[in-house]
Formats: C-alpha cells, structure tokens, sequence
C-alpha cells in the first residue's frame, strides 16, 4: 500500500483487484502475476464506465477529471436492489475487481456490483502530469470524498433504493473501513480485509515476519548475502560487479540496490516460493549467486528490470508509465505524506535479514528524491482522525478480517493487536491465512478458517441488509 513497463493487470495484494498498497515493489509484481493466472469469470456482464469525478470537493470550480468504474446488474436487477461497493485501490483498476468472494455475496443477496478507480491510479487523472504540484490532491480525505460524490450521483442518476456495502481488501479495505465511519449514513457496512487502518512510519515488523518465516538456515543465508553486498559498498569495481550479477547495473543509489534484494526475498519467502529461494541460497557456491540466481530469473519471468522495481523506476512524472499496471510513484507519495508503512530493518539483527542501511533516513532520502518533501509522513493526523475513532462505541458495522499469517495484520484492528475493543465491530483473525485470502473465489481446497470468515460475513450481511 510501479512504472515505466505496462503491466497488464493491477493488484497490489493478492487481493485480486485488490490491493496491497503497502507491499514492496517486488512483492507486488508477484502479486499480480498471480492474480493473472486467475480466470476472469463473467467479463461481457461487467461493463465499463466513466464519472465526472470533483478535482477538489472543497473547491469544485477547479474542475473534474474522468473517473473509470465497473458495474455489473447481473445479480441485482431492480431499482431495490442491494448494492455491493468494491473499492479499488493503488494500481489500475480492472473488471476483476467484480470477481472474487464478492460475486458471490451478490449472487446470494440479489446485488449490484460496482467498483470505483483510485483518483490517480489508472486511467482516473485529474493532470496530465504526477508532479509533486499535481499531485496535492491525492489524499485519504479526496478518495473517501470521490467515494461518496459519486455513490451519490450514481444513484440519484438512476434511481436505486438499494443498501450500499463497501468492500475492500488492503488498502482499500482501511479505506473501506474509513468510509463507513466517515459517512455511516451512506453504507449500512463495510469489509475490511487485511486492512492496516493503523498508519505507522517505521514498519520494521514485516522484516521480523519476512526473517521468521524464512527459517533460520535460510535466514542466516540471506544476511550472508546482504554482508557480501554491503561489504562491497567501499569498493567502485566490486559494486559495479555486485550490481551486475543481479542484472542491475542501472540502479543509482545503493540502498535502491539493497532494497530491491530485501524485497526480492520477502516476495520469494511469503507467496509461495520460499523452498524454491531457499534451495537456490543453498545449492549454489555461495548465497550470494544464489540470490542472484533467483532474482534474474524472477524479473525475467515477470517482463521487468531490475530498475523498474526500486524507488528510482518512480522517477517519471508521465502518467502513462502507470495506466495500465502498478501506481508506484503515485503511492510513493501516499507513503511519504500519511502511511510510512516503511518495511525497514528490524533492530534486532536476529529478527530481520535485510540491510540495516534500509532505514527511516533512506526512505526520508527517497521521498526528497522523488518529491522534494522534506518533512515526514503526518501518521498522527491520519490516525487522529480516521483509525482512532474506530474503536469508538459510535462506529458500528466493519467487519475486520486478517490472516494469521500476514504481516499486516499487525497494523490492523484485532484481538491479537489489543484494539478489537468496540462491540460494534467485528473481527476474524483466519488460521493459516495470507493477505486478503478471503477476498478470493471460494474453492474446494479453503480451509475451515476460511469457510468461517465468509459464512460470518454471509451472517453479517443478512443483518446489514434487513
């Protein structure tokens, strides 16, 4: 919660058009060409649309911009007809929006699907330009404003009666959860899956997750590897020879380079690669050819380079660089203004295997690089004003799903976190699950926790919808 290459799909998260905003680079290229892989069910039933969508809701004479949607009535014919909200989130958004678990709940309760494009990401651009400049209207407050100008619009257009139920997976699953507090009286509920509601700076929970689950041999392997990188920094020939054993060699800034190799790990270790990462670290001569080995095999079977996946490939300020797949400079600067959700390096060098040079200093240094912003992401007013409020006894209706498995889940409202304390709210923590799990088509091969959360959501949504 990236660039110059057009990536056919979106997806940030596994959450098949769902996002996962606040993924590395790596990761989320790995999650979109596994979400390609997934069949396209109903295409020619969902069709394509587009909205005058406000520049600025507290300005409207600056004007509108084009906002891309997707609706499909298949389910829910009639003007009474529930209505199911999918939000799309930090990359382009496609008709597999309306795919997943959640066309399934419309088919059970008779809904209307529709999905709305992220201001920004995609074909919905207010400028033909993402400079620092034009990029000031991207913000949580205008994105849960779009969300709300257009339900209204849409639904004064052509008459529905129905209830609205937002759903969301990652960062549109905080977003989700955002605009049922913000306008309660527009959606009767919200799902927020793997939804990291908490904005947090320095994320150096993800790496202890990455180096856990990685396994301690493979581990020690990995920060092997780093030392051998890091080691290398004070010598121009050996770095240039490190960066080209990678296939890197047009990656400027040395932590880009060591970035990109922490985030080729944790994508291998955590989406169903870590015995095929793991067995290269350790079959090779060294950990090192290993982790090269994989990582040029890794960009080549996803049809990009090297430099496209670092901060550096988010240098463009060309819109069309992004269209079509992943808005990496366009959350780069969500990042720098409100989320952090920076995955540096853990402390405790027996929690983390990435460089400790991956730091708060290096990602204050890449948002002046990209954006000349000098001043850090403002976490307290977001949590000010959209997480802590949460748990307050007058928000009522989002249900919180998280998989026991992701590293999200830490930023999210659960049990486990000690803030599940409102009874308004629900909240599942999913046995053996991954990021936005239950966002997915349900198969034969779901465990029962999973089974559980969607027949919980099923419940919910029969009260919701009374």
């Amino acid at each position: 919660m990236m660039f110059t290459k057009k990536c056919t799909l979106i997806l940030l998260s596994l959450c098949t058009s769902f996002s996962a905003a606040q993924a590395g680079i790596v990761e989320r290229y790995v999650q979109q060409k596994q979400a390609e892989r997934i069949p396209l069910v109903a295409e020619k039933s969902i069709q394509l649309a587009y909205f005058k969508q406000l520049i600025d809701h507290n300005a409207p004479t600056k004007g509108t911009f084009s906002q891309r949607y997707y609706i499909d009535e298949t389910y829910g014919p009639t003007d009474e007809s529930p209505v199911f909200f999918y939000i799309c989130g930090e990359a382009a958004c496609t008709k597999r929006a309306l795919n997943g678990a959640i066309r399934n709940y419309a088919q059970k309760f008779h809904a209307k699907l529709i999905a709305l494009e992220h201001r920004y990401y995609g074909e919905s651009l207010p400028f033909n330009s993402l400079s620092t400049k034009n990029l000031r209207f991207l913000t949580t407050e205008a994105a849960l404003d779009d969300l709300a100008y257009f339900q209204r619009h849409i639904t004064h257009e052509k008459n529905w009666t129905g209830k609205w139920v937002a759903f969301g997976g990652s960062y549109p699953g905080s977003l989700s959860a955002y605009y049922r507090l913000k306008f309660p009286y527009l959606v009767v509920g919200a799902l927020a899956s793997s939804a990291p509601v908490m904005a947090k700076e320095d994320f150096i929970e993800y790496d202890a997750h990455v180096t856990q689950v990685a396994g301690s041999q493979c581990a020690n392997q990995m920060r092997e590897a780093v030392g051998e990188v890091e080691a290398s920094l004070n010598d121009a020939a050996k770095w240039a020879q490190m960066k080209a054993l990678f296939d890197a060699s047009a990656i400027d800034d040395p932590v880009d380079f060591l970035y990109l190799i922490a985030d080729t790990g944790a994508a291998a270790v955590q989406y169903g690669m870590r015995d095929a990462f793991c067995s290269s670290l350790s079959a090779s001569p060294t950990p090192l050819q290993g982790y090269a080995e994989f990582a040029k095999k890794l960009y080549k079977d996803m049809h990009v380079s090297a430099v496209e996946m670092t901060a550096q490939g988010a240098m463009s300020e060309n819109p069309s660089d992004y269209k079509d797949g992943l808005g990496m400079r366009q959350w780069y600067y969500q990042s720098c203004k409100e989320y952090g959700y920076w995955q540096n390096a853990h402390p405790d060098a027996a929690l983390s295997t990435r460089s400790s040079l991956i730091n708060l200093d290096y990602h204050h240094h890449v948002c002046q690089r990209l954006f000349g912003l000098t001043q850090p992401a403002n976490t307290t007013e977001l949590n000010t004003t959209l997480y802590t409020p949460l748990m307050d006894i007058l928000t009522s209706n989002i249900y919180f799903t998280n998989g026991e498995n992701d590293p999200w889940s830490t930023l999210s409202l659960a049990e486990k976190n000690g803030n599940a304390i409102n009874p308004k709210l629900t909240y599942q923590l999913i046995q053996g699950a991954a990021h936005c799990d239950d966002l997915h088509s349900p198969s034969s091969l779901d465990s029962d926790a999973l089974r559980a959360a969607r027949e919980t959501m099923v419940s919910l949504l029969a009260t919701w919808l009374k």
